[in-house]
């Protein structure tokens, strides 16, 4: 015998479908049981930021080696700034660059007249400026070259000349040019090669000839002349009696 639902039963059933759907058509919730696949996370090919503080750590990692001689340093260049590097043949290095980048090495710091001096050897802008980003670490602002050596005193030669002991010392062209750095480096390696050089009256012959020589094959330089300060030696066209 077929048994008869009751109708308040199935009206039951009918509220429970149609509870069950929305009115766009969208699927009833999923039972606790089922297991629903997670979306992969959203990818991103967007490069990483430059960070706000360079340290010399992240200049030495990314940066391009430069090398003159044993001074070695490396530059950075921001993003967007191409850099081309060309040795020349007294062993001194150009770096162009045509947009900001870091410069880092051992002691780097800059001097008074925007030269500097970095890992052992010096550095000479020609359009960017210099500036101390942190320890050991300089920032390039804008375009231009950088004149990387290691070598100021190319030779030292003791001789008798100008009536007496003296000195021929042959600086690089690099050190010709003058700057702070060229000064400082050319002074610290003579004084290293011949300690006797080291004598007042030595050391401002030997910045006579940076002012008023600098393109004179040799600068001689005599132990025996008298110290009559840096002021005096220019009187004296550097060979004070």
């Amino acid at each position: 015998m077929q048994q008869r639902v009751p109708s308040a039963t199935v009206a039951a059933l009918v509220a429970l479908v149609v509870a069950g759907c929305s009115a766009g058509g969208a699927p009833a919730p999923t039972s606790p049981g089922a297991s629903a696949t997670p979306s992969p996370p959203p990818t991103s090919t967007a490069p990483s930021p430059t960070p706000t503080v360079v340290t010399r750590e992240v200049v030495e990692d990314q940066g391009t080696a430069v090398r003159a001689g044993d001074a070695r340093v490396r530059v950075l260049p921001a993003p967007g700034t191409d850099l081309d590097v060309e040795r020349r043949d007294d062993g001194s290095v150009v770096v162009e660059l045509d947009g900001p980048a870091w410069l880092a090495g051992a002691g780097a710091r800059v001097l008074a007249d925007g030269s500097a001096l970095a890992g052992g050897g010096g550095v000479q802008p020609d359009g960017p400026r210099l500036a101390a980003a942190g320890d050991d670490v300089l920032r390039i602002d804008g375009p231009g070259s950088l004149w990387f050596a290691g070598t100021a005193v190319e030779r030292v030669d003791w001789g008798d000349r100008e009536g007496g002991r003296s000195l021929a010392v042959t600086p690089s062209a690099w050190a010709r040019e003058g700057t702070d750095a060229a000064r400082e480096l050319i002074r610290d390696q003579l004084v290293a090669a011949e300690p006797e050089a080291g004598s007042a009256t030595m050391l401002d012959q030997l910045r006579c000839h940076e002012i008023g020589a600098p393109d004179k094959a040799t600068w001689n330089l005599e132990p025996w002349r008298p110290d009559v300060g840096l002021s005096g030696m220019i009187r004296a066209l550097c060979n004070p009696e």
